[in-house]
């Protein structure tokens, strides 16, 4: 007999082919919430897989989205978001694998309902830096001194405008640009290939300044003497004392805390972050291009679902409508 543990078990295998080590245990954790409330409500995660139906989802929906109070409060909207996803998709493979007996009308009452739980946990929109706002943070990378005659420093401040031009003109997350290697860059196309979530690659292309500043960094550290090949070495390398003559990777926590360095200094008032500069770039593409299916390419977006959510921050294309439909021309110097 195949048991609800089991044929989760199973799925998390299925789920493991192609799919990232965090991606898995992210499932694994709304399916440990599952059945932590099926044992709440006495259905062993023993018994036959069977005898899942679409009531114990709508009953575990329920019981994740209420306040029990004490360590059991209730969980985190992105959360429970999340949950609901792990929990819609193991039906869906219960399902396919014809491990459960469901109706199409179980199924469709069992995403309707998982909808109106989701409903007022919507993703909040990206808030935007100004484009005053990373100008400004541009311009404190350049604005530190050069330092010619203490070559780690000299290093670590070309490597800190190459990161923020990176980040800004192709749309990075952090977590792909400290990835990069030297043998990831495209010398012809001035591209790299980056490897997103789930391991999935992509293409992602930088402007001239943004290009320049990486050359310019590289040049400087010269690489070619250390007897290395340069395809095995990271694009952004530390340039701290304890990495000594190593030529070692930065940490998503290095990028953020010299982020955070510059926009003090460039004295920002707004919070951001690294990622502000992927919105920025994700609805400056949007708006000069109006095709959500470029952005999500760009971006390396699995689903249109999350890239959409730039459709509403670009209000350009909104308020030019607006106004050709109601014959007004209003504060055109908003648009430029």
């Amino acid at each position: 007999m195949l048991t609800i543990e089991d044929a989760m078990q199973n799925y998390l295998r299925d789920l493991s082919v192609g799919q990232s080590a965090q991606t898995v245990q992210t499932y694994s954790q709304g399916l440990a919430r599952l059945k932590e409330f099926m044992l709440s409500a006495r259905h062993s995660p023993t018994d036959a897989a069977s005898s899942l139906s679409v009531d114990h989802a709508l009953d575990c929906a329920k019981w994740l989205s209420e306040d029990r109070g004490g360590a059991g409060a209730r969980i985190a909207k992105s959360t429970l978001r999340t949950y609901l996803t792990c929990i819609s998709q193991f039906y869906s493979y219960l399902l396919r694998e014809k491990i459960v007996d469901l109706s199409a009308s179980d199924m469709e009452r069992m995403r309707d309902a998982y909808a109106k739980y989701r409903r007022g946990f919507s993703r909040p929109l990206p808030k935007l830096p100004p484009e005053e706002a990373v100008t400004a943070l541009l311009d404190a990378a350049h604005r530190v001194k050069p330092e010619p005659k203490k070559p780690r420093l000299e290093l670590a401040r070309l490597r800190n405008i190459a990161i923020l031009e990176a980040l800004r003109a192709a749309g990075m997350r952090v977590g792909e640009l400290v990835g990069l290697k030297r043998d990831d860059l495209d010398y012809r196309q001035h591209s790299a290939r980056v490897t997103g979530k789930g391991d999935k690659q992509r293409i992602v292309y930088f402007d001239d300044a943004a290009w320049s500043a990486i050359q310019a960094y590289l040049k400087a550290r010269n690489d070619g003497a250390r007897g290395r090949a340069l395809y095995q070495l990271p694009l952004f390398a530390r340039h701290d004392r304890r990495a000594s003559d190593k030529t070692l990777p930065l940490t998503t926590d290095s990028v953020r805390l010299v982020f955070n360095q510059l926009a003090r200094d460039a004295q920002i008032e707004i919070a951001m972050t690294p990622h502000s500069l992927r919105h920025a770039f994700a609805t400056k593409v949007l708006e000069a291009t109006g095709d959500l299916a470029v952005v999500q390419d760009m971006l390396g977006h699995s689903s249109p679902a999350t890239t959409r959510i730039y459709a509403k921050v670009s209000n350009k294309k909104i308020r030019q409508a607006h106004r050709a439909a109601f014959h007004y021309r209003g504060n055109e110097e908003a648009d430029q």
